[in-house]
């Protein structure tokens, strides 16, 4: 189905555009036009009523969000959850991240992680794992037992 977004202010990361619609197929961006150019074919129309339509963030580093810490929760659920809350915030894209743990616990992380990519949750776009190859004397938060040394 082909969605137009229209009667919004266009921010390009360069210059906004007025006038404009965003045209939307299958959940992707395939287009933007001058309004006044929209083909009659478009089967649904979305009137933001002049807001801003901005791209999303990609946050590269998430420990958790909407109460659950990937650590205590290295599961497809719990990936859920943190990446709907943070989707709530603009973020469109993220890289749930591990913070230094046991083995089991980083296979049970990154196996959920490629659930999750496999299902379609979205806004899931890979994993970063801290550790186990830490300097102990440059530690920050992390737990030196869970270090390989």
């Amino acid at each position: 189905m082909t969605t137009a977004l229209i009667n919004t202010q266009i921010f390009t990361g360069q210059s906004v555009l007025q006038n404009h619609a965003v045209i939307v197929e299958s959940d992707k961006v395939v287009a933007v036009m001058p309004q006044s150019e929209l083909p009659a074919a478009i089967e649904r129309r979305f009137d933001l009523s002049g807001r801003y339509l901005v791209p999303g963030f990609i946050d590269l580093q998430v420990n958790g969000g909407g109460g659950v810490m990937f650590n205590n929760a290295p599961t497809v659920e719990g990936l859920r959850t943190i990446a709907s809350a943070h989707r709530r915030f603009g973020t469109t894209g993220l890289m749930p991240t591990l913070i230094t743990d046991s083995f089991e616990v980083m296979r049970q992380a990154i196996s959920a992680v490629k659930q999750a990519i496999d299902e379609g949750v979205p806004g899931i776009l890979g994993i970063h794992l801290e550790g186990p190859f830490l300097n102990p004397e440059r530690k920050g938060a992390h737990a030196e037992e869970k270090f390989c040394l």
